[in-house]
């Protein structure tokens, strides 16, 4: 349970400062975490906060291999010290200039601890002036560069958090002591350790003891309590230990295999195999990763002894919570971190698809490309584009061509659209003109970007439509909106003939399958369409690996909705980054699924391995309007 409370702009302080006594010693790093174990282990009836700086020090996490993360030489050379935490994540170099938090805590839900202390860590630093975000898994971000960052061990039934503060950090040490992987500086968006990182005492005119006194006052208050000579005695002891050689730099065990994966919202895994006779004799992880977990107890002695198998790591790991031990963490990662991908699963002769242009296809083709209109069609790799453009049908996408969403199973580009083009719903109702469409079916991009999400860029469109094709029938395809009921309703007042929104997948895969959207988000988007008169529709895929009644379950979450037009297909793995297979379901399969979903009381349904969201789109409202 989170110990921060807040009421107006009022903050209830329920944790104390922890005040340690001088002491004529060097500020070394294990001193400190020492501090951390003990009081954690022995201070039980309250939650505790302190800070502390240390001379020149390069941090690792528990997991991680030195080899890899940072350049000896130089810290040699420059008087900087290697020292190793109990903690996971990755690693920190932290000098005088740099504050160092720690955070001892009762928490029982670790992630929902870890979020509401980093961001009180983010409203002290807003609380005089510096506009500081969290973002991603641990960090804090100022003008989009990192000033804090965070790690966790839990010990007993206690947790510890700790985080760095960047205040007037020698970032040139930093950039040359550490070394991380390509790849990590890749994911970050960056070329190099400086150009990711920035000195907080840059945005406050506070010296760096009174950002100190600050912090203290707006996490604790006057809350306080003093280490005595007896906690002194028994911290110098957990000191010797986490100052050892065996634990900084520890015994480099035998492996016969080293397996190395990054993975998105997990960090890098690297494993270290020991086999004999195909049998894992031993297992190591090292890596920058979030532990919440220990990782022996809980994860690799259930592993060591276990064929070298996909099949018989995947039966061990079946009663153990990955993401209780790495955050983050499922199953189906460790497994490709050990084993690579899974087998491909060969595509069937009936999903042969013939992609032949014809001359009407290449017409149609033609017309968008002359209005510079974007489409499902060919960034989603649709099977069905040459058919469809053959009988001068196309769904248009507006918003542009670049999502910001990732979802896992969608071939249209990611990242950071451009500004949003204003004239876009002119040409798209030229477009649909030129075409001659009867039937127009327009989806987009997700726009988490913009304000409204692009809901009234969707209303334009529509408008411009009907002005320039009184007599065209409009379906749109819509994203969630986030759920803002209010977007719904002003793209409903355009009123399309007809409004779609995908639920996809099953409700347990939805996490893994789609970015940012949520199964109940959906299903109320799919109710404010039903409320507002304007007919209903959605789609799913199959072949992800959900069972038969996984997806019985979903037909009868969307008709809860009054939702009653279906289209159902298989899900087709558009690039090797993207979900594999699971299965490619059988076309009587399909025919199974549309006989079920009639038999609920869906009033249309289209099934099939090649059917898409608005495969025979007009077909189906003209069945539905009988």
């Amino acid at each position: 349970m989170s110990k921060f409370a807040r009421k107006s702009n009022t903050i209830f302080f329920t944790m104390k400062y922890l005040l340690i006594p001088y002491r004529p010693e060097p500020k070394q790093l294990p001193f400190f975490f020492a501090v951390e174990e003990y009081v954690a282990q022995n201070y039980t009836d309250d939650d505790y906060f302190f800070a502390w700086q240390v001379e020149p020090t390069v941090m690792l996490g528990r997991n991680q291999l030195i080899k890899n993360e940072v350049d000896t030489d130089y810290c040699k050379q420059n008087g900087i010290h290697i020292f190793r935490r109990k903690s996971g994540g990755g690693c920190v170099y932290a000098d005088l200039g740099c504050i160092q938090f720690s955070y001892i805590s009762f928490a029982d839900n670790v992630n929902s601890a870890f979020k509401d202390y980093m961001q009180q860590v983010a409203n002290l630093m807003k609380n005089i002036g510096i506009a500081a975000e969290l973002s991603g898994r641990n960090d804090i971000l100022v003008d989009g560069r990192k000033v804090s960052g965070s790690a966790f061990y839990r010990l007993k039934k206690r947790s510890v958090l700790h985080n760095t503060v960047l205040f007037d950090t020698r970032l040139e040490h930093l950039s040359k002591a550490l070394t991380p992987s390509h790849e990590k500086l890749q994911s970050k968006g960056v070329a190099s350790v400086t150009q990711r990182v920035v000195n907080i005492g840059d945005y406050t005119s506070l010296p760096l003891d009174g950002f100190i006194n600050h912090a203290r006052k707006y996490m604790c208050g006057d809350a306080i309590r003093t280490l005595n000579e007896k906690d002194m005695l028994a911290i110098a002891e957990i000191e010797k230990e986490l100052a050892s050689h065996d634990f900084v730099y520890g015994n480099n065990p035998k492996f016969t295999e080293v397996r190395r994966k990054r993975f998105a919202d997990v960090g890098t895994l690297e494993a270290r195999i020991e086999l004999k006779n195909n049998r894992i004799v031993n297992l190591n992880l090292a890596g920058d990763y979030f532990l919440i977990g220990d990782q022996d107890r809980e994860l690799l002695d259930h592993i060591r002894g276990a064929d070298f198998s996909r099949e018989a790591v995947s039966e061990r790991l079946q009663n153990i919570e990955l993401a209780d031990i790495i955050r983050g963490l499922k199953p189906e990662q460790f497994l490709r971190l050990l084993f690579g991908r899974p087998p491909h699963v060969k595509k069937p002769d009936w999903l042969k698809i013939d992609l032949t242009s014809t001359e009407q296809s290449g017409q149609t083709a033609g017309i968008l490309a002359k209005h510079h209109l974007n489409t499902i069609c060919t960034s989603g790799l649709c099977p069905n584009r040459t058919e469809c453009w053959a009988a001068r049908t196309a769904t248009l996408m507006i918003g542009g061509n670049i999502c910001t969403r990732s979802c896992k199973f969608c071939n249209t580009l990611s990242g950071r659209p451009s500004k949003l083009d204003t004239d876009e719903p002119r040409r798209v109702a030229e477009s649909v003109k030129a075409l001659g469409l009867k039937y127009a079916v327009i989806t987009s991009v997700d726009r988490d970007d913009l304000p409204d999400y692009g809901a009234e860029h969707w209303a334009e469109t529509i408008r411009r439509i009907r002005i320039e094709n009184p007599q065209t029938l409009i379906e749109v395809l819509i994203p969630d909106f986030m759920g803002r009921p209010e977007l719904i309703a002003k793209v409903m007042a355009a009123r399309p003939n007809v409004a779609g929104h995908n639920m996809e997948t099953v409700r347990r895969l939805t996490p893994g399958v789609r970015s940012v959207a949520q199964y109940n988000r959906s299903l109320d988007v799919l109710c404010e369409i039903t409320r507002s008169g304007v007919m209903s529709k959605t789609g799913f895929m199959v072949g992800l690996g959900e069972t038969c009644e996984e997806v019985e379950q979903l037909m009868d979450d969307i008709l809860a909705t009054g939702c009653r037009r279906l289209t159902i297909g298989q899900y087709l793995q558009p690039t090797a980054k993207h979900l594999p297979v699971s299965e490619y379901v059988t076309p009587e399969q399909f025919v199974n699924y549309r006989k079920t979903a009639l038999d609920k009381g869906f009033k249309f349904v289209e099934s099939g391995p090649l059917v898409r969201s608005s495969y025979h789109a007009e077909r189906a409202f003209e069945q539905v309007q009988q």
